[in-house]
């Protein structure tokens, strides 16, 4: 989480949604500094700041799921970045011990059985998805898409009164896909279910299929905020 007290903004931090490009150009150019730790959310913010804190321009962003889910397949199959590796130094035991080990087990499974996306995706991605954007997200400012993120992060400088001294620079991108995200789910059966896991949660942000689909109307709503309550608690409690 970036805060910059000369500028009175915070930033959240989100995963896989270019969070590090935006931080780094905050701290290099708009007196940005860290606090708590990378991926905090903001109601670990809130519980901890000032009255005049909890009143600076507060933002995130936001990324379509199923390139989320591509990106992640791509992090596993490459280890990008020691993915596999890296030990979660923030937040309580449960997070700390359970992410890294959830890291490994997959990435073994991909890597020794040599898992294709599809057969990936189909394994482990059964209940509606969700992440802790459902959280906090809704109580921004603003929420910058992944999709258009450096003209995103231009709006939030214009909204907090702050002339952008350069264009958004963006890296860390994960290699080896070579075409759309969409593209790798490409089987009606793989597409039905990807329809059952994110339909939900792409209806609550906004985003849609390909046109392509034949994608039938979403259901799944009752379990996906059923689910959330549980994945609430965890984030809330236990992350």
């Amino acid at each position: 989480m970036i805060i910059s007290h000369k500028y009175k903004f915070v930033f959240v931090e989100f995963p896989q949604t270019g969070s590090s490009a935006v931080a780094t150009e905050l701290m290099a150019n708009y007196e940005g500094k860290r606090i708590l730790f990378k991926h905090a959310l903001y109601h670990e913010f809130i519980h901890q700041a000032s009255t005049e804190e909890r009143n600076y321009f507060s933002f995130s962003a936001i990324r379509n799921p199923m390139d989320v889910v591509v990106s992640t397949y791509f992090k596993t199959v490459t280890d990008h970045d020691g993915f596999l590796k890296n030990e979660v130094k923030h937040g309580k035991w449960v997070r700390r011990l359970a992410m890294p080990l959830k890291r490994r087990l997959t990435g073994r499974d991909v890597l020794k059985n040599d898992l294709d996306f599809e057969t990936y995706f189909m394994k482990y991605f059964r209940l509606p998805y969700s992440a802790w954007s459902i959280m906090d997200h809704k109580n921004l400012d603003l929420v910058m898409r992944f999709e258009h993120l450096g003209d995103d992060f231009a709006l939030a400088l214009e909204k907090m009164g702050v002339d952008q001294l350069r264009p958004l620079p963006l890296f860390n991108k994960t290699g080896k896909k070579d075409k759309h995200f969409s593209e790798y789910f490409s089987s009606p059966e793989v597409q039905s279910r990807a329809v059952k896991v994110f339909g939900p949660y792409m209806q609550e942000w906004g985003y849609s299929f390909p046109d392509s689909w034949q994608v039938e109307k979403t259901k799944g709503k009752a379990l996906y905020n059923a689910v959330n309550l549980f994945r609430k608690l965890y984030w809330r409690y236990l992350r």
